[in-house]
C-alpha cells in the first residue's frame, strides 16, 4: 500500500484517470481509508474499557465508603444506645490527645453537669487539677494498651472508671474507651456493712474484754472509747445511779471538759432530764436534733458541751438500773437500727458484768462469812471435845472403879447397867475423839505433796492387824498409784473405811479388795466390801456428821468416820461416793490428783501375815 502511494505521489495530474494506473491506487487508498477508521476504532474501545474499569472502581469505593458511614453511624449509635440505657452510667471515647470525640449517658443527671459541652474538649479543660491527677496516669496507661480501673468523687458522688484501649488492625492504639458508673449508693452499702462488722467485733471484744477482767472502770473506759470511735460521736458517758434513785455520777466518759469524769453529777428525777426520761422508758432514747426535741431538754453537762444528737439506754434491768450509758454528738445526726442496737448491746455488757461482780462479791462476802463461821464451829468443836475430855476421864475412871470394888456386890442387874454406862463412856470418848479430828481437818493439816498409797495402805494394815487377825478379815490390794496428798490424812480414810468393813461384814469374815483406776488427771481408788450393805436412801445423809444408815445392833459406828473422810478428801480437792445395795456389800470411792504410775503386784492380805 506504500508503494502504490508512492506510486500516486509521482504520476502526474492525469495519471490517476489512466486506465491502468488508476484502479491500483484507488485500491491503495481505500485501504489506507479503512485501516485509518480501523484504528481508531480500536483506540476508542481501549479508552472505553478504561474508563468503565474506573467507574467501577469509584462506585466500589463510594459503597465502601458508604458501609463505612454506615458502620460508623451504627457504632455511635450503639454508643449512645448503651450509654443511654446503662444506670447511672455513662460512655465516653477519646483519642490520643485525651480529647472527648464522644460521651453520653445517664450518670450526669445528679450533678450539675452538662455532658453536651464536653464533647470535643480535652480532659485538661474539664476535670480539675485533683481530678487530673487521678485520672490522666490511667488514661496514659491505657494509650500504653492497659485496661485499669479507679475511683474519682465529683461533687459528694463516687465514680468508678474503668478504661480499655481501642487498637487498629496493627494493633496500636488508637483511642480510648472509658466507662463510668455512679457508685454512690454501693460505697454507701459498703460503709454501713463494715460499720455494722465494725460493732459486731467490738461488741465480742467487749465482752471477751468483760470476761477477763475483775476491774469494772476498766471495762467502762473501753466501752465508751469504742462507742465514740465506732459511731463518730463527740462524746460517750456511763453514769452510775446512786442508791436513793435520785443522782447519777458521770463514772466513766470520753470528750467531757476536764475534771468531769468521776465528779459531776447528773439529776436522776427532774421532768425535763434527758437521763431522768431515759430511765423511765425500757428502751433506748434517740435524739436527732435536741434545740427541736419536745420530750426534754438536756441537762447542764449536755447543753454546756452543745450537745445536739445521740443515743441513751438504761444499764441493767428496767425495774432495777444500775445506770445510763449515752453517746452524743455536737451536730444533728440520724442513727440506724444498727447504731442503736449497737449501743443496747454495749450496754448489756455492762449490765452483765455488773451483776457479775455483784454476784461475785456477795459470793465472796458469803464464803468469808462461812469460813468465819466455820472457824468459829471448829475453834467451838475443839473447845468443846478438848474440855469433855477431863470429865469423861473421870467418869471413865470412876465406872471402872465401881467395876473393880463393887463387882461381887452388884446383881445381875446392876451389872448390866455398870456395862451399858462405861460402853456408853467408851463410845463418848470415841466421838469426842472423831470430834478433835473432824475440827483439825484444816487447822493441823499438812501441805499436799506427792504421796504413795501402797506406802500409807501398808500402814494401815499394820496398825490393824489385831483386828484382821480377830475378824479373820481378808483384804486385798491392786497396784496403788502416787497422788498429790497429806500423809497423815489419807491414812485416816483408809483406816475409817477399812474398820467400817470389818464393823459391818454381817456374819461372815470381812473381805476387802482396794483398787484404783485412772480417770483423766484423776485417781479413782475404791474400796470394796462384802458386808451388809447400804439402803440407796442412805447413801448420803452417811456422809453427815452423827448420821447412821445401821442400828446398833448392827454396829458400833460413832457416825463420825464417813464425814471425817469426806472433809478429808473435798480438803485434797476431790470426792467421796458410795455405791451400794443391802445385802450385796458396799464400794467406796474417791477421787485424788494424779501424780505418777507405780505398778506393783496385786498383794494379798489376811489374817495371816505373808
Amino acid at each position: 500500500m506504500a508503494a502504490v502511494l508512492l506510486l500516486y505521489h509521482l504520476q502526474p495530474d492525469s495519471g490517476i484517470t489512466t486506465p491502468l494506473t488508476a484502479p491500483p491506487i484507488l485500491t491503495a487508498l481505500s485501504s489506507v481509508a479503512g485501516f485509518a477508521v480501523g484504528f481508531h476504532d480500536a483506540k476508542a474501545k481501549t479508552r472505553a474499557h478504561v474508563l468503565e474499569q474506573r467507574n467501577r472502581e469509584l462506585r466500589e469505593t463510594q459503597t465502601e465508603l458508604e458501609d463505612t458511614v454506615t458502620q460508623l453511624e451504627e457504632s455511635e449509635h450503639r454508643y449512645r444506645t448503651l450509654t443511654e440505657n446503662i444506670p447511672n452510667g455513662a460512655v465516653a471515647l477519646l483519642d490520643r490527645e485525651f480529647q472527648h470525640t464522644l460521651i453520653a449517658g445517664q450518670g450526669f443527671e445528679k450533678l450539675d453537669f452538662d455532658a453536651s459541652g464536653v464533647r470535643g474538649e480535652r480532659i485538661q479543660d474539664v476535670y480539675a487539677d485533683q481530678h487530673l491527677d487521678i485520672i490522666e496516669p490511667h488514661y496514659r496507661a491505657t494509650l500504653d494498651g492497659e485496661q485499669t480501673t479507679f475511683e474519682i468523687t465529683f461533687q459528694s458522688r463516687t465514680f468508678e472508671f474503668r478504661t480499655h484501649p481501642l487498637t487498629n488492625d496493627e494493633n496500636d492504639v488508637y483511642a480510648i474507651l472509658a466507662m463510668s458508673q455512679d457508685i454512690t449508693e454501693r460505697k454507701q452499702r459498703e460503709r454501713e456493712l463494715e460499720k455494722q462488722a465494725h460493732e459486731q467485733r467490738v461488741v465480742a471484744e467487749l465482752g471477751q474484754l468483760a470476761l477477763e477482767t475483775d476491774d469494772l472502770d476498766e471495762l467502762m473506759d473501753e466501752a465508751v472509747h469504742q462507742v465514740t470511735t465506732v459511731l463518730d460521736t463527740d462524746f460517750c458517758k456511763v453514769l452510775d445511779l446512786d442508791e436513793t434513785g435520785t443522782e447519777l455520777l458521770l463514772r466513766q466518759g470520753v470528750g467531757w471538759n476536764d475534771g468531769l469524769v468521776g465528779e459531776e453529777i447528773v439529776s436522776a428525777v427532774e421532768s425535763d432530764s434527758q437521763a431522768a426520761y431515759t430511765l423511765e422508758n425500757n428502751h433506748p432514747i434517740v435524739v436527732e436534733d435536741l434545740e427541736s426535741e419536745t420530750r426534754f431538754s438536756g441537762p447542764e453537762l449536755l447543753t454546756a458541751h452543745d450537745v445536739r444528737s445521740g443515743i441513751s439506754t438504761v444499764i441493767g434491768p428496767f425495774d432495777d438500773p444500775w445506770g445510763i450509758l449515752g453517746t452524743h454528738d455536737t451536730d444533728r445526726a440520724t442513727f440506724s437500727d444498727e447504731d442503736i442496737s449497737f449501743v443496747q448491746s454495749v450496754s448489756n455488757i455492762l449490765a452483765e458484768a455488773i451483776e457479775r461482780q455483784q454476784y461475785q462479791t456477795e459470793l465472796e462476802d458469803l464464803i468469808a462469812d462461812i469460813e468465819e463461821s466455820n472457824k468459829r464451829l471448829e475453834q467451838f468443836a475443839y473447845a468443846a471435845s478438848h474440855d469433855l475430855q477431863e470429865p469423861l476421864r473421870m467418869v471413865s475412871s470412876y465406872l471402872q472403879l465401881i467395876e473393880r470394888r463393887y463387882e461381887d456386890e452388884l446383881d445381875d442387874e446392876g451389872q448390866e447397867f455398870l456395862e451399858f454406862a462405861v460402853d456408853g463412856a467408851e463410845r463418848m470418848r470415841s466421838m469426842i475423839d472423831g470430834l478433835l479430828k473432824y475440827s483439825r481437818v484444816e487447822t493441823e493439816a499438812d501441805p499436799l505433796e506427792p504421796v504413795e498409797l501402797e506406802a500409807i495402805l501398808e500402814d494401815v494394815l499394820d496398825d490393824l492387824q489385831v483386828a484382821i487377825e480377830t475378824t479373820d478379815a481378808t483384804i486385798t490390794a491392786d497396784s496403788l498409784p502416787r497422788v498429790e496428798g497429806d500423809a497423815r490424812q489419807l491414812r485416816q480414810v483408809f483406816q475409817n473405811l477399812l474398820e467400817n468393813a470389818f464393823e459391818y461384814s454381817g456374819d461372815e469374815p470381812p473381805t476387802v479388795h482396794v483398787s484404783a483406776q485412772r480417770n483423766g488427771t484423776n485417781w479413782i481408788i475404791t474400796v470394796e466390801d462384802t458386808g451388809i450393805g447400804i439402803a440407796s436412801e442412805d447413801h448420803d445423809q452417811i456422809f453427815e456428821v452423827f448420821e447412821r444408815a445401821h442400828s446398833r445392833s448392827e454396829g458400833n459406828g460413832t457416825g463420825i468416820g464417813l464425814a471425817l473422810c469426806e472433809r478429808i478428801i473435798e480438803r485434797h480437792g476431790g470426792e467421796i461416793w458410795v455405791e451400794s445395795t443391802p445385802n450385796e456389800g458396799a464400794k467406796f470411792s474417791f477421787s485424788l490428783s494424779a501424780v505418777g504410775i507405780r505398778e506393783r503386784p496385786p498383794r494379798r492380805r489376811s489374817g495371816q501375815r505373808h
